[in-house]
């Protein structure tokens, strides 16, 4: 977010400063090495080697919902976007899929299965969300980007839609949020 020029006194010309961004994580959740389900990590790893706006970072959270409650809380972003491959029953390979997230509270069992599955390694978007948001750690703004996978197989590389679509994805928010190269 590039500022407007402005005309002061005298028809001098000076820029005027963008307002400043919320606080704001921008996260990938995701299975590295499996190919199509790496996808959340890849957009993380092509945009941590930008410079972002002071109150932007970037960060894998597939270290798991429960350290990420600590690391949320602690950071007290004002906004989410989190990104991860994770197919969905009438979707197509590589399609985009972004919403505002809402909680909708789960019994406590159930809640405690995604726990249950989460400490045992189980990497997975929903788990995240519904626990970190369980335990009041996520931010009053919460922006999910879903693609679809097409490819769950071992392996690096993605099919060629989902790699289109990683890179239509970090150039959003390269685009968005007005960043450069960290060089």
């Amino acid at each position: 977010m590039k500022g407007a020029e402005e005309r002061g006194q005298a028809g001098e010309q000076h820029e005027v400063a963008a307002p400043p961004l919320p606080r704001t994580l921008i996260a990938g959740v995701g299975y590295r090495n499996l190919r199509d389900l790496s996808a959340g990590n890849a957009v993380v790893d092509a945009l941590l080697e930008l410079a972002w706006p002071p109150g932007v970072e970037v960060e894998d959270l597939s270290y798991g919902p429960m350290d990420a409650i600590f690391r949320l809380r602690e950071a007290s972003f004002e906004r989410l976007f989190v990104v991860g491959a994770v197919a969905r029953p009438g979707r197509f390979p590589g399609e985009v899929y972004r919403r505002r997230w809402r909680y909708e509270p789960e019994p406590p069992e159930v809640v405690q299965g995604r726990v249950a599955e989460a400490v045992t390694g189980v990497i997975s978007l929903d788990n995240l969300l519904v626990i970190c948001a369980h335990f009041e750690a996520l931010p009053p703004e919460v922006v999910v980007i879903e693609i679809e996978p097409e490819d769950d197989g071992w392996g690096e590389g993605f099919s060629p839609r989902v790699e289109r679509a990683v890179e239509r994805i970090a150039a959003r928010f390269i685009a968005e949020c007005g960043v450069r190269s960290a060089e």
